[in-house]
């Protein structure tokens, strides 16, 4: 009886999200400043016009639910990146409002990972990400050991907010890597697993994770090679400044929130 109850509360709660998703006149608040569902729509509709459009759910369905609070985070996102690069460079004397941002670098596929799917895609769409990042974090010290050669790896991963979803996930080639620039519970898993064995799901705080070395080699170290602009520590304090000005400043809502909140109803991940 509680798992009948518990079940018809699942999908009451899923349909009225459904119902506030249809209704909502805004997806949430940036400092305080409403942004409006025409830009969720107008969004939605450039990528169902696209060449990716075959891959998107099925509209009214429950990942298509899922796909719009994707969308709506990275709305939110880019906008809260253009809000605090124009404070930032408010305050800064060497800089003005007017001044011309440049187009972001472009970023790898453990680069992408590494900064989880909404964030890549903000990096991608807006240029005030890269450069509010190349503002807010400094560049590591070179951190290539002082060895004669070291081991890369091939990989593949999948990855999504829930379990279940990155489970089905078709796995995308990451080409080579030290690991040292995927999320380290991900890279210390597959450091002990033979090529060949798929490893996860492992949940990091980007998301859920399934992965598989392909293939490794022994290559020679460059003792004292400058670190990538994009190298893993400065994404990873990126994310954490980020993390704290969505805290401060974004509000969702409600239909809207993050995809994998485990307290809305869509998500699948539950116990």
């Amino acid at each position: 009886m509680t798992h009948s109850h518990d079940l018809h509360s699942h999908h009451s709660d899923a349909a009225a999200a459904a119902q506030a998703q249809r209704e909502a006149t805004v997806i949430g608040w940036v400092d305080g400043v409403a942004i409006p569902r025409e830009r969720l729509d107008l969004r939605v509709g450039e990528l169902r016009a696209g060449r990716l459009a075959a891959r998107l759910p099925v509209v009214g369905s429950k990942e298509d639910r899922q796909f719009l609070r994707w969308t709506a985070q990275v709305l939110l996102t880019e906008e809260l990146c253009r809000v605090e690069l124009a404070r930032l460079r408010r305050s800064s004397e060497s800089a003005s409002d007017s001044a011309a941002i440049a187009a972001p670098r472009p970023l790898t596929q453990a680069a992408s990972l590494h900064l989880g799917s909404i964030n890549a895609a903000v990096w991608t769409s807006t240029p005030a990400m890269s450069a509010l990042y190349d503002l807010v974090t400094e560049p590591s010290s070179p951190t290539t050991p002082n060895t004669d050669t070291r081991t890369w790896y091939r990989v593949t991963h999948a990855g999504a907010a829930t379990a279940l979803d990155a489970a089905t996930t078709a796995p995308t080639p990451l080409g080579w890597t030290t690991l040292d620039d995927l999320p380290a519970p991900l890279a210390a898993e597959l450091r002990t697993r033979a090529a060949g064995t798929r490893v996860g799901p492992i949940r990091t705080s980007l998301g859920w994770h399934f992965a598989t070395v392909t293939a490794t080699e022994q290559r020679p170290t460059q003792p004292g090679q400058p670190t990538d602009p994009t190298d893993p520590a400065r994404l990873t304090a990126f994310n954490r400044w980020l993390d704290h000005r969505r805290r401060d400043l974004v509000a969702h809502a409600p239909g809207f929130e993050h995809p994998g909140d485990p307290g809305q109803p869509d998500n699948t991940h539950r116990h």
